[in-house]
């Protein structure tokens, strides 16, 4: 009987534990987040086409492009190791923010900033603006360590398909020379990571710029981090193996 008790303590934390990751998934606008992902990555699958099949992929090559870049898939593989790798008590702190009239405000601001960001015109006026460049988008990247973390992402996921590539084709003639790839990365990403904040930072004031940056550098806001590049990063490079496979196992009917 206390066994029994026991067993169905544990079981109400580890739900109040999921309830509470949740909630902050949900509070950060990721859902909304990983819906940009999605329409930028079904436009990157037909770039793939043209690169790797010469645009022969059909429908087999739309198919797989759409239930890899599902975005329902993608979200509850987020929230399973964000929940895995959170500490109940950081992501019950981190709440405190999130939801908060700050908090909410720039959540929606920076949601709002990444949906606008996926017109090219938008993207391109932002990442020449002044603001891109100066002290506060700065700061703010730097103590997040955004550039570096999200160009590691970036280039893990790049591995990751030109690996699935190769596994699936025989092939390993497309394998790039991975110090220059991660060059081009390094300043592709911080060329979008500065407009992008610069524009979700345009609508607010500098005293709230001064607090969200602020939260980033706190012992739960680096814990949050922590989990969500985590959980994205290993998301990110699955999704991308499987491309590669895919692309791979397509090659031999394109080239015949």
């Amino acid at each position: 009987m206390r066994l029994a008790v026991l067993s169905l303590s544990l079981w109400m934390l580890t739900q109040a534990a999921w309830a509470d990751v949740n909630r902050l998934i949900d509070a950060m606008g990721v859902p909304e987040l990983i819906g940009a992902f999605v329409t930028e990555g079904l436009e990157a699958g037909q770039s793939i086409d043209e690169a790797f099949l010469n645009g022969q992929g059909g429908d087999v090559w739309a198919d797989t492009v759409q239930r890899l870049y599902d975005p329902s898939r993608m979200e509850t593989e987020l929230r399973t190791i964000m929940a895995e790798h959170l500490e109940p008590e950081a992501a019950a702190q981190a709440l405190l923010f999130f939801e908060s009239e700050l908090g909410e405000r720039i959540i929606a601001l920076e949601v709002q900033a990444r949906q606008t960001f996926l017109d090219d015109s938008v993207e391109d006026a932002a990442k020449a603006s002044p603001a891109a460049r100066g002290d506060k988008v700065t700061d703010y990247l730097v103590s997040r360590d955004l550039i570096e973390r999200n160009t590691d992402v970036a280039v893990a996921a790049q591995a990751a398909f030109l690996e699935g590539l190769s596994d699936s084709s025989g092939r390993n003639d497309e394998t790039p020379d991975m110090d220059q790839l991660r060059a081009r990365i390094l300043v592709d990403t911080e060329s979008w990571l500065r407009g992008y904040n610069a524009l979700a930072q345009s609508a607010m004031t500098d005293d709230e710029i001064a607090i969200y940056t602020a939260f980033w550098e706190t012992d739960v806001g680096m814990a949050v981090d922590d989990a969500l590049f985590l959980a994205f990063g290993q998301s990110y490079t699955t999704l991308s193996y499987g491309l590669g496979q895919a692309a791979g196992r397509l090659l031999p009917q394109n080239e015949l």
